[in-house]
């Protein structure tokens, strides 16, 4: 189960304290109660069907990122910036395959109470429907649909708004390898994103993507290959008049280069050099283009140590009365030590620099420059081979040349799970 926070928050239904602590304390009894016999992780190749149930517990004291230069009373009519929010979930896991046929079914549906913004609780779902086909020796692909309904980031909101989402995401691809050392690739795939706050479809996005990759498979493992992404998107909710100021649908081009260099049994470098282009059909002020690089490196120093070292260049679509796009610069730094197969500890460092670009200015206002750095600690814990215990702390930091969305964020939580 993912953290509680990912991206800041999943859903909740409202209830009284005392009817709603006795509901999570019968929750807590049957997580410790379904205890299984058989580990979720260690579940031999026989295993296809694996339920599990989890609860998370997290603390954050600046849900919204609000700044200090801001009074917490006028966004959201609370002086607390604080939140503690309690989830419990359940689902299913099945892994499958017959033959060469590899059919992947993922179901999961969660239950979210808010201490304090409680008109966020919320029920969420993620599920995963995917069969990765082979025909022969020379054709395979995948073939899948997934659905989530999750509780959006305020990272860029700073505001008590419903920012309930659901993300659906349906693909097919094909590979073909014409030659031993070389195979082309051809996909389609669409997401849609529909935001449930009244006043926020506005932000409802719809995008087909048509995706063509040709590699080169060298015989030590490694791949070189060329990349081609055209997309086509839409914002079905957004009506143009003439005081417009943000379109409703573009096109968007990415040309790059990618790697998966197996430099060594312990060293992994993998990457991209390319260039992404997207054009807005009514509104070229926004048009934006830019160079996009990726270098990932990952490296096995000893049987319990992982590394893993990530530099990326990338932009964004902002979607702001002021800018079209974001670029992004920044490092990241995960270490893993793994002492015994029943503790893990992660140490997930980055650092980050974003410029809001395109589309002009207002009267009064400088293009918004953020520098953004996360530290976090993350332990695993095994007590037996059924049960996860998951501590997590994190620190967030972000200094922009706007005093008003600048924040600073402290978060700790507790992930259970338990699996049959």
């Amino acid at each position: 189960m993912a953290p509680l926070y990912l991206d800041y928050m999943q859903p909740y239904s409202r209830r009284n304290n005392a009817t709603r602590n006795r509901y999570l304390l019968s929750c807590f009894i049957m997580l410790i109660g379904c205890m299984p016999t058989k580990s979720y992780a260690m579940a031999s190749p026989d295993d296809t069907i694996r339920p599990y149930v989890a609860s998370s517990l997290l603390y954050d004291s600046n849900f919204l990122r609000l700044s200090d230069n801001v009074d917490p009373v006028l966004v959201s009519g609370k002086s607390d910036k604080s939140e503690f929010v309690k989830q419990v979930a359940a689902g299913i896991d099945m892994d499958w395959k017959i033959s060469r046929q590899h059919i992947i079914v993922k179901a999961n549906v969660n239950q979210n109470w808010f201490g304090n913004y409680t008109s966020l609780d919320y029920t969420g779902w993620d599920t995963l429907a995917q069969w990765n086909w082979q025909l022969g020796n020379d054709l395979d692909g995948e073939i899948g649909y997934s659905n989530a309904q999750v509780l959006g980031s305020f990272v860029q909101l700073n505001s008590l708004v419903n920012n309930l989402q659901n993300n659906q995401r349906s693909f097919v691809n094909a590979g073909y390898l014409f030659h031993p050392n070389g195979k082309i690739k051809f996909g389609l795939f669409r997401t849609e994103n529909t935001i449930e706050g009244t006043g926020r479809q506005f932000s409802n996005n719809i995008e087909n993507n048509a995706e063509l990759n040709l590699q080169y498979l060298s015989p030590t493992g490694s791949i070189l290959g060329l990349r081609v992404l055209g997309t086509d998107g839409e914002y079905p909710e957004r009506q143009l008049t003439p005081g417009s100021t943000q379109d409703n649908a573009y096109t968007r081009m990415n040309y790059a280069v990618t790697w998966d260099w197996q430099a060594s049994i312990k060293t992994r470098v993998s990457g991209l050099l390319g260039y992404t282009q997207q054009r807005y059909d009514h509104f070229g002020v926004r048009d934006f283009s830019d160079i996009v690089a990726h270098l990932n490196l990952n490296w096995q120093a000893t049987d319990k140590t992982l590394l893993e070292l990530s530099a990326r260049r990338d932009i964004y679509q902002a979607d702001t009365l002021f800018a079209s796009f974001v670029l992004t610069e920044g490092v990241w730094f995960d270490l893993t030590w793994q002492p015994s197969s029943k503790i893990a500890l992660r140490l997930p460092i980055s650092y980050q620099e974003q410029q809001y670009l395109g589309g002009g200015t207002g009267v009064g206002f400088d293009q918004q420059k953020d520098q953004v750095g996360n530290i976090g600690i993350n332990l695993m814990y095994h007590p037996v081979e059924s049960i996860s215990i998951g501590p997590v702390l994190n620190y967030e930091k972000r200094d922009s040349n706007n005093p008003l969305r600048s924040y600073e964020t402290e978060s700790a939580g507790l992930n259970l799970q338990a699996a049959f």
